[in-house]
């Protein structure tokens, strides 16, 4: 399994919205801080339920909060 997060995702990012309230920026002021806290968290939960951990994270480089450029990369991903 991989969790694929987008580089430019970041404090910088200007497409989408970005839900913010005090419990959503607990994980991450942003979606790139957001994606690597849910990876770290998983990784904790798992050791507490000794689960199979089979996750890989992957930034995707010169990648915002963008479907489209998400989604193509992901494409590669599949079938390349």
């Amino acid at each position: 399994m991989k969790l694929r997060i987008g580089e430019l995702d970041n404090e910088n990012e200007k497409v989408g919205t970005l839900l913010r309230s005090h419990s959503a920026d607990k994980q991450g002021l942003h979606g790139l801080e957001r994606g690597m806290y849910f990876y770290e968290f998983s990784k904790v939960k798992d050791s507490e339920i000794d689960a199979n951990y089979n996750w890989k994270l992957n930034i995707v480089p010169i990648v915002g909060h963008d479907h489209e450029l998400m989604g193509n990369a992901a494409a590669q991903l599949l079938y390349e």
